[in-house]
């Protein structure tokens, strides 16, 4: 790696970066432009390229049997491998990273650097320059946590709830609680040490999870960090 730049995150705030191709790492650099994408998208990628179909789902497991009872006489006995949840309303992401991301991953990402000098600054520019595009409504920012949520029995369904258990009277085993900023802990996912910017939206653009919101914000949220030798 040749290193272009040093450290210019502001004080307290988290030195982050992000790391992609030559083109995508000059558009961000010198114009602020960035694209962010659905959860559908990135859930399509990564099932198909790293075997990971629970992008923007919240899930937990049953390793523990769950042995729900019914009155006197029915039990139900849950338990195996595959995970209980549902998915998170309508999103688009910016993924960024922290300084203990893996090589093999921050290679895999495309070699080229920049840092972000503060989280919150950019966040509030991101949402209000995505705000012109299109109708959002709510944000959030942080590290991703990568674990399963807990799960819960409950009287009404929130959302697309996974299992219904009985109808009369009814009863769901649904995630306790569906946090954009978690996921499953899967390899190389746990390696990337991911941090992200998140906007919620009421549906996408034009109707298609699959296009990008593209906005610019002011390209001095950016600096040039490090690039791929040779």
């Amino acid at each position: 790696m040749t290193t272009d730049s040093r450290i210019s995150a502001d004080l307290g705030e988290p030195i982050l970066f992000r790391t992609t191709i030559s083109d995508v790492y000059n558009a961000a650099v010198k114009e602020g432009s960035l694209w962010l994408r659905s959860a559908e998208y990135y859930r399509q990628l990564e099932d198909k390229v790293r075997n990971d179909c629970s992008e923007g789902v919240s899930a937990g497991r049953t390793t523990v049997p769950l042995r729900v009872g019914f009155g006197d006489d029915n039990m139900l006995n849950i338990q195996g491998a595959g995970t209980i949840g549902q998915v998170i309303v309508p999103h688009y992401i910016l993924s960024l990273h922290g300084s203990s991301i893996s090589p093999a991953q921050l290679q895999s990402f495309g070699g080229f650097t920049f840092g972000i000098r503060s989280l919150f600054k950019l966040t509030m520019e991101i949402f209000h320059q995505a705000s012109q595009v299109i109708d959002c409504y709510r944000y959030r920012f942080g590290a991703i946590s990568y674990r399963y949520t807990a799960l819960s029995q409950a009287r009404a369904v929130t959302g697309s709830g996974a299992i219904q258990l009985s109808e009369n009277p009814p009863l769901y085993l649904n995630p306790s609680d569906t946090d954009v900023l978690r996921k499953l802990p899967i390899t190389p996912f746990i390696e990337q040490d991911e941090w992200r910017i998140v906007v919620f939206t009421n549906g996408h653009i034009d109707g298609d999870a699959n296009a990008p919101l593209k906005i610019k914000v002011r390209p001095s949220h950016f600096y040039p960090y490090s690039s791929a030798s040779g």
